[in-house]
């Protein structure tokens, strides 16, 4: 019988079915989800429907799977899952991501514990259960500081404070928007990490760290730190590049990470790279496509299911150009009706894609009432940083959000 990979849950059509299909293209997927099959339906060998937030609803999914299919790997892309797949390949027998590294990755405070012990250049830090211990804490580390759950992804609810005052509002919204999975109350309140953002995509298997992609992030919003744009290929120089694979590796080691890729995030002070945190499963906001653009022949589903199957995989060249993301949000609060994009750019040699991702009729806010609220994207290529961030600047500019303001 062929191998087969499990997929625990598939996550969104727009932002990873590049993954799905090209694991699909060299593994046997059998998939369980929350909903019915749909765009997933031409990847999905078998299928098994259940509820995604019942652990025993999960694990008696994943064994009747097991039963007829020979699983040799066991993966999620989905940030609110990576625990749970880690349980599932314990319950069944199948090597997969280590249990107590899964929860490590959801666990900022814990991760920031783990680099601390093993000397991994990252943020001064405390956790507080109150706004007392919160200013205690931020008059320790010294304002700035930055102010966050432990357990959300995509800086949903993390946000810079440089008072008391402000701190105090902070607390309680990164109190509110935490993960429901994180029960304790504790806040996490750690130091302002100045320099440009940069996030790794790696592969790891048997304790190997291979980072293959590298990206520049830009994010907006202030005090926020919504991500509103990537930039990915060669966009560091060769000394920095290799200080940065080096931390890189030091913190996936550090978290005991195996059998899976990563996303690590982190910050060029000038201290050198510091590590903002390490996400256990593939990285958001289109980053791995972005690299299969820039790295030819690549495929990041193959990438993935081999390191899940313990294999090592194939060598990964080198980018051969610079590709970046921007994402189109509205002027205002919404109700989504549809981009409307110049019929001159579209026609420029260097749009790769604009895509609409939000369905007519969505109710989109700006945030702080509501973050990831986007009705699109756009991507393009160019020959450096620079053009690239010009091109889509212009893109996003000259494409307009159309939509019924919402006043509410």
């Amino acid at each position: 019988m062929k191998e087969s990979v499990l997929v625990i849950g598939s996550g969104y059509l727009h932002f990873r079915e590049y993954a799905l299909r090209g694991l699909a293209e060299h593994y046997r997927v059998v998939l369980i989800g929350a909903r019915p099959l749909d765009w997933q339906l031409p990847y999905a060998a078998e299928y098994r429907e259940t509820d995604l937030q019942d652990e025993a609803a999960v694990f008696a999914a994943a064994e009747e799977l097991a039963a007829g299919n020979r699983i040799t790997g066991v993966i999620t892309w989905e940030e609110m899952l990576i625990a749970r797949a880690a349980a599932v390949g314990a319950r069944l027998g199948v090597p997969a991501m280590p249990v107590e590294a899964a929860r490590a990755c959801r666990d900022k405070a814990e991760q920031r514990r783990l680099f601390q012990e093993a000397g991994v250049p990252s943020a001064r830090f405390h956790l507080a259960g109150s706004v007392a211990e919160a200013v205690a804490a931020a008059d320790a580390i010294g304002y700035p500081v930055v102010v966050k759950p432990r357990g959300r992804a995509a800086s949903v609810a993390v946000q810079i404070v440089r008072s008391e005052a402000e701190l105090r509002a902070a607390f309680d919204f990164a109190r509110s928007s935490e993960n429901a999975s994180i029960a304790d109350g504790l806040v996490l309140v750690e130091e302002f990490l100045a320099g440009p953002e940069i996030s790794v995509d790696s592969w790891v298997l048997d304790g190997r760290v291979e980072p293959y992609a590298i990206a520049l992030k830009r994010t907006g919003y202030a005090p926020f730190f919504e991500e509103v744009a990537h930039v990915v290929g060669t966009v560091l120089d060769s000394a920095t590049e290799a200080a940065v694979r080096d931390v890189v590796i030091r913190s996936n080691n550090a978290l005991g990470i195996d059998r899976t890729v990563t996303h690590t995030e982190l910050m060029l002070t000038a201290d050198g790279p510091k590590v903002v945190e390490v996400n256990g499963r593939l990285g958001g906001e289109l980053i791995p496509r972005l690299a299969e653009i820039a790295i030819p022949g690549l495929s990041i589903g193959a990438v993935l299911g081999a390191v899940a199957t313990g294999r090592e995989p194939d060598p990964i060249p080198a980018p051969g150009q610079l590709v970046g993301i921007r994402f189109l949000y509205p002027a205002e609060d919404l109700t989504f009706d549809d981009l409307e994009v110049p019929a001159a750019l579209l026609g420029e040699p260097w749009v790769h894609e604009v895509r609409r991702v939000s369905e007519p009729g969505t109710e989109l806010r700006l945030p702080p009432r509501q973050f990831l609220g986007r009705a699109g994207y756009v991507i393009a290529t160019g020959a450096d940083v620079a053009e690239i961030d010009a091109r889509l600047l212009k893109l996003a500019e000259a494409t307009a959000v159309l939509g019924e303001p919402l006043h509410i």
